[in-house]
């Protein structure tokens, strides 16, 4: 006889959740998952599950499951009052039901979704990578649907990872956010949100928490469609800002005027509707170093920086260095973007050259295409492209090539973010072509009193001083220039370098987040 688990009853909204979809949002895939990811993980780390186990996602209690074997599970999240054969239980621990035994939910004392983990875990079969319900499409999950009254879920095996304790955490309702600078011009919308508080609708759900308030007036716009994340802020044209969820659509067309923190989306899930909410503006900025030419040290920098530029066949790269490169990025989270360059791999890519703008306009397309197509086959997707050494220069001050590569982007992905030298024609032309765009600022580069960089072959061009840097990189940052800053990784001493200047950063108070990624 198979072991199941009962469902008696479902009350408001109970769903089979597991670790988020990845990797198919270019397909309009949501993430999905639950929707307090630490409540999650915690429940399963107290079971020694597996870290993709299906569990049970139970949304402002009045549920009731029954067992039909003697199994061991565990509760995190919501406290909704939860009593195994009429006694009292405590979540965050390992608890043993025998056959027969009822587990009820009454209403949650504080938060809004408990997290039924049970040893082993729901037996569902994994779609696209995850075993959670995408309640949109109708797939995942247990049938693609919430659960209902009367289902019968059968259990996995038990797990064979050893048990982790963990606490519960006290939640609040405050939530960092970072100012979206790339398509919100407009900073009053931004002093707006985070200036008074917000009080979650009774219209949220999965896919977004509305804030009821007093509208925000800033950006009553609509704009080209881009994508969006967990976590983004939207502003509808009515003012009242839009937090997206678990189960958010991909794209979006409204102004995205912020972002909360990875750190903070959990509490998202925990949300009671009417509650007060509150944004916190947090100082961010971007590290991105330029990977895939060659250098021993791309894996370490990797674990520094928050976008990555990988060289896709101008000036160096293959096929190989591409794949290693954008999985070890996926790895460790970081934003993945084109380095196109010149064709020139003798001089690589920093020699001046002289092509018409339909020719820069292809070899740009290509070397895009060729990194976007990898990465789609390891499920990952570009969120920006960055010239390279003279290819980036000349962008900057020249604007038939600034045109022409701003051209090549916009013709191939919209949604894709330009990264240019901050203040220079490369981000101006590449806005009038309706691109996001990041302006580029240096830590190990002297600039000129005109804001330009000193050139690479002058005196003294390169700072070599690791503390300079980081003085400079932090002076920079500051200044509100430019969103990111990038950490050249083909110096003798540039994993040291990077390390120091990332400390230095977050020392001063600043949050690292990706400029170009729109996803925390």
């Amino acid at each position: 006889m198979s072991e199941e688990l009962i469902v008696e009853r479902a009350g408001v909204q109970s769903l089979v959740v597991a670790a988020p979809r990845w990797g198919h949002r270019h397909e309009a895939v949501a993430w999905c998952g639950a929707f307090d990811r630490r409540a999650y993980d915690d429940a399963h780390a107290i079971l020694g599950n597996e870290d993709d186990a299906a569990a049970i996602e139970i949304a402002y209690g009045n549920a009731c499951v029954r067992f039909t074997s003697a199994r061991t599970f565990a509760l995190a999240g919501a406290d909704a009052d939860a009593r195994l054969d009429e006694e009292p239980i405590a979540a965050y621990r390992a608890i043993e039901a025998r056959a027969g035994s009822r587990l009820r939910f009454g209403l949650p004392r504080d938060g809004a979704r408990t997290i039924l983990a049970i040893a082993g875990g729901i037996a569902v079969p994994s779609v696209l990578g995850s075993r959670s319900t995408d309640l949109r499409s109708g797939f995942g999950g247990f049938q693609g649907r919430a659960l209902r009254d009367g289902d019968r879920l059968p259990l996995a095996a038990r797990g064979g990872q050893l048990p982790r304790a963990r606490e519960a955490v006290k939640r609040d309702a405050r939530f960092r956010v970072v100012r979206e600078r790339i398509h919100c011009r407009d900073a009053a919308a931004f002093t707006e949100l985070c200036s008074r508080p917000w009080r979650a609708s009774p219209q949220s759900d999965r896919m977004g928490v509305r804030c009821d308030g007093e509208p925000i007036r800033g950006e009553r716009r609509e704009i080209a469609t881009l994508a969006v994340f967990p976590g983004t802020i939207q502003l509808p044209p009515n003012g009242f800002p839009i937090v997206l969820g678990v189960d958010a659509q991909t794209t979006g067309g409204y102004p995205v005027i912020a972002s909360i923190l990875d750190e903070d989306l959990w509490k998202l899930g925990e949300l009671r509707l009417g509650e007060e909410i509150t944004f916190t503006p947090v100082q961010s900025i971007d590290l991105n170093a330029d990977l895939g030419e060659g250098s021993a040290d791309d894996a370490e920098l990797l674990e520094i920086v928050t976008s990555a530029n990988i060289a896709c066949g101008g000036h160096a790269g293959d096929e190989r260095s591409m794949r290693e490169t954008v999985r070890a990025a996926l790895r460790c989270g970081v934003a993945i973007g084109a380095h196109p360059s010149y064709p020139d791999r003798e001089g690589f890519g920093r020699r001046a050259m002289e092509f018409r703008s339909e020719s820069i306009v292809a070899f740009v397309t290509e070397q895009i295409a060729a990194l976007a197509r990898i990465a789609r086959e390891e499920g990952a997707s570009l969120t920006h492209v960055k010239p390279h050494g003279a290819l980036y220069n000349r962008s900057a001050v020249d604007v038939d090539t600034a045109n022409a590569v701003a051209g090549a982007v916009a013709g191939f992905d919209r949604n894709l973010a330009l990264v240019g030298l901050a203040g220079t024609l490369s981000t101006e032309r590449a806005r009038a072509f309706g691109l996001r765009t990041v302006e580029e600022l240096f830590a190990d580069r002297r600039y000129r009193n005109d804001g330009g960089l000193v050139a690479r072959g002058e005196p003294g061009a390169l700072i070599e001083s690791t503390e300079e840097a980081a003085d400079q990189a932090i002076a920079l940052a500051r200044s509100g220039r430019g969103e990111s800053i990038c950490l050249h990784g083909d110096g003798a001493n540039a994993v040291n370098f990077a390390r120091s200047v990332r400390q230095r950063l977050l020392e001063a108070g600043f949050v690292l987040h990706s400029a170009a990624s729109l996803d925390g």
